[in-house]
């Protein structure tokens, strides 16, 4: 499944049982994709502001899905 989105994000970890040991591969994962999207919100390229940088953090987030995968 591809994350696409930070209410996406949430849910995910909403949905995870934080007792199972088998769930940290999973907040690991989650984590670095929180860090790669609030990285990506708060220092966007030059220029790019409001809505323009939650998209850029959105397409930033799918990226590193698509890269973690290969």
């Amino acid at each position: 499944m591809i994350y696409a989105d930070f209410d996406s994000l949430c849910a995910a970890i909403a949905d995870i049982d934080v007792f199972d040991v088998e769930s940290s591969d999973s907040l690991t994962l989650l984590e670095q994709l929180i860090r790669v999207y609030f990285d990506a919100l708060h220092n966007p390229p030059e220029g790019i502001i409001g809505v323009g940088a939650i998209t850029y953090a959105e397409q930033m987030l799918i990226n590193f899905q698509l890269n973690d995968k290969d």
